[in-house]
C-alpha cells in the first residue's frame, strides 16, 4: 500500500512502466503527474518515500524523480536568489533536475577528481571540459555541477539547458533506464556569470548536501527490493519452494535496510546531521545488495518467463544491475568505506 502517492498515481506509473523501459515514453512525464498532487519540493522525508513507492513500480521514474529531488535540494541548500529561483522552476514548471555531481562527489571522498576546470574572470567563471555521464538531459532541465580551477578551488553551479557552450550527447543505449535521457555533457568556454555559482565553500557545502542525496539513492534500492521480493512469494509454489529459504534471506536483508534507512531519514527529517559516514556508506552498500540479491532471485523464481526481455521479472532485474555502478558506484563506496575504517583503526 501506498503511503505517500495517490493509488491513482501510482497506477498509472505501474501502466506505464513498459513503455517506459522500452523508451516509448519518457520517464519524465511523471513529473507533472507529482507536480499536479503537490509532491514536488518536499520536506526530505516526504521526497525520498515518494522516490521509494515510485521505484517500487519502475526504478526509471524513480530514478527521474531522485535525480530532480538532487538537483532541488542542491539548489535550494546554497541559500542563494539564484538557487531559489531555480528550485521554483523545479516545483511550479515541472522541470527536470540533473545531477552532474559525480565528480564532485568523488573528490569530496578523495576517490578521483572534479571533471570540469574553471578560470575565475570578470564577473564569473569560464568552464571547460566534459561530464562523462549525466540524466535527465532534456531541452528544459536545469543542471547543477562543480568545477575546479588550477590551484585547486572549487565551485558548484548552476544553470538551463541550452546555456552558450554547453552541448548535450546523444542518449546512450544501456541495458535498462533507457528513457532517462542519459548521456554526456561537454563544455566549451562556458561563461557562468557569479550569481549562477552556488557556492565557492565546497567542503562545506557538499556534506551538507550529502544525507539527502544517498537517503534518496537508498530509496530507490528499497522500491526495486521490495517488488522484486513481493514478486517472487507470488511464485513460490510447487518445485520452487525451493527458493524459499533464499527468499526467507532476502526479505530479512530488504526489511534491515529500510528499518536503518527510516531511523536515519527520521533523523535528518528532525534537523540532525548525519556525520557518521561509515554508518552511511554501509547502509548505502546493503541497500544495493539487497536490490540486486532480491532481483536474482525473483527472475530464478520466475523461469523463462521472467527472462523474456518484454516481463516485469526481467526489468527489475535489469534495473537492479544498474544500482552497484550508480554513481558513487559500489567500487567508489567500497574505497570510501576503507579510507574511512582506516581513520579510526
Amino acid at each position: 500500500m501506498s503511503n505517500y502517492l495517490p493509488e491513482a498515481l501510482l497506477a498509472t506509473v505501474a501502466e506505464n512502466a513498459k513503455a517506459v523501459d522500452k523508451n516509448e515514453k519518457s520517464a519524465a512525464y511523471v513529473l507533472e503527474l507529482l507536480r499536479d498532487a503537490d509532491l514536488t519540493g518536499k520536506d526530505v522525508k516526504t521526497s525520498v518515500n515518494v522516490i521509494r513507492e515510485l521505484s517500487r513500480e519502475d526504478l526509471s521514474v524513480g530514478f527521474t524523480t531522485w535525480a530532480t529531488f538532487s538537483t532541488y535540494t542542491f539548489l535550494v541548500s546554497a541559500g542563494t536568489a539564484y538557487g531559489d529561483a531555480q528550485a521554483s522552476k523545479l516545483v511550479e514548471e515541472a522541470r527536470p533536475g540533473v545531477t552532474g555531481m559525480a565528480g564532485s562527489f568523488k573528490e569530496l571522498a578523495g576517490a578521483g577528481e572534479i571533471d570540469l576546470t574553471s578560470e575565475k574572470v570578470e564577473g564569473g567563471y569560464r568552464i571547460n571540459g566534459k561530464l562523462g555521464w549525466a540524466s535527465n538531459l532534456y531541452d528544459n532541465a536545469i543542471v547543477v555541477t562543480g568545477a575546479k580551477d588550477a590551484e585547486g578551488n572549487k565551485i558548484i553551479f548552476s544553470f538551463e539547458a541550452g546555456h552558450e557552450g554547453v552541448g548535450f550527447g546523444r542518449p546512450f543505449g544501456l541495458l535498462g533506464l533507457n528513457a532517462t535521457q542519459s548521456s554526456w555533457a561537454t563544455f566549451d568556454d562556458v561563461f557562468i556569470p557569479q550569481a549562477q555559482v552556488l557556492t565557492e565553500n565546497f567542503r562545506e557545502y557538499m556534506l551538507s548536501v550529502r544525507s539527502a542525496f544517498v537517503l534518496g539513492q537508498i530509496a530507490e534500492c528499497l522500491g526495486v527490493a521490495e517488488a522484486a521480493n513481493a514478486a517472487a512469494e507470488s511464485k513460490l509454489t510447487g518445485i520452487k519452494e525451493t527458493f524459499r529459504a533464499d527468499h526467507a534471506k532476502s526479505l530479512e536483508l530488504t526489511a534491515d535496510v529500510a528499518r536503518r534507512w527510516e531511523a536515519l531519514v527520521e533523523k535528518v527529517a528532525s534537523g540532525e546531521q548525519l556525520t557518521d559516514v561509515i554508518e552511511l556508506l554501509e547502509l548505502r552498500l546493503d541497500a544495493s545488495d539487497a536490490a540486486v540479491t532480491a532481483a536474482n532471485i525473483e527472475v530464478r523464481v520466475a523461469g523463462g518467463a521472467g527472462y523474456a526481455s518484454s516481463s516485469s521479472t526481467s526489468r527489475r532485474y535489469r534495473e537492479a544491475s544498474f544500482i552497484p555502478v550508480q554513481s558513487p558506484s559500489e567500487a567508489q563506496l567500497r574505497f570510501q568505506l576503507e579510507q574511512a575504517r582506516a581513520k579510526i583503526a
